[in-house]
């Protein structure tokens, strides 16, 4: 049979936020020999926080991780990027040296970093510029300061979702909170009531993109379509949370009654 080499691990789920146990991945990947990566695009940066569960933190075992910094490090799109614990081994796997690459040392008798030599790519825009900008700018204070108000106004909808009597809370990860639109009066029930659910919860996201009043996107957890609210912009205040339950609620109703007419 195939042996495994690898063995990936997610830091914030793209749909809810979960985190896998990442303490428990690295312990099983040190016992065989395997490397530890951890998908940490949109949550990685989180674990600056003092209080991101332990979970969270134990990406610091990981041998490689993920980040996308255009995410939660707030930089313009785009910049990806992979840290790599040995350097090394992104030398070894993308080196190459044709005749026309030559480069001198650096002068002091070291050998310059030729970024070419780390990644697929040879000619590059220079994405580390904003990146760096944002962390000399911000620092790590002030990362874990916006951060932190981003989980919280993910918090305070998901509490606003399960006080409201027509919406369904679901989730609640990292700057993630799902939930979705139940009319009061529905009276469906069984298979019949999540097809209806699922039409118009996707009626309803296509509806609120259109118009403009909130941006939330979308996530199927267990056959059920949901409403994805995702914190990840420094300038959404206590305001924009406590709005969303209403705009969801009037925009669902239109659009509820639009499919009953149609």
């Amino acid at each position: 049979g195939h042996a495994p080499f690898c063995v990936i691990g997610t830091a914030g789920s793209v749909s809810t936020g979960a985190i896998d146990p990442l303490g428990g991945i690295a312990d099983v990947c040190r016992r065989h020999d395997l490397w530890f990566h951890v998908d940490g695009a949109y949550g990685a940066p989180a674990a600056c926080l003092p209080e991101a569960p332990a979970d969270l933190k134990a990406l610091s075992l990981a041998d490689s991780v993920a980040v996308d910094p255009h995410k939660w490090l707030y930089a313009p799109l785009e910049a990806g990027c992979t840290l790599v614990r040995d350097p090394r081994h992104l030398v070894d796997a993308f080196s190459f040296h044709p005749e026309y690459y030559h480069f001198s040392d650096a002068g002091d008798g070291g050998a310059p970093t030729n970024f070419y030599e780390l990644g697929l790519q040879n000619s590059r825009g220079f994405r580390a510029l904003k990146v760096w900008l944002g962390l000399r700018q911000a620092g790590r204070d002030g990362y874990v300061r916006m951060i932190r108000d981003d989980i919280a106004l993910a918090d305070a909808m998901f509490r606003a979702a399960q006080a409201h009597p027509e919406l369904e809370p679901f989730t609640l990860g990292l700057s993630i909170a799902t939930f979705r639109f139940v009319p009061a009066e529905l009276t469906l029930a069984g298979p019949a009531r999540e097809q209806y659910l699922n039409e118009l919860n996707s009626a309803l996201i296509t509806r609120l993109q259109a118009e403009g009043k909130a941006f939330v996107s979308n996530a199927v957890i267990g056959g059920r379509y949901v409403l994805r609210a995702c914190v990840v912009n420094f300038r959404t205040e206590r305001a924009d949370a406590e709005a969303l339950p209403g705009i969801v609620v009037t925009t669902g109703r239109a659009v509820m009654d639009e499919l009953a007419n149609a």
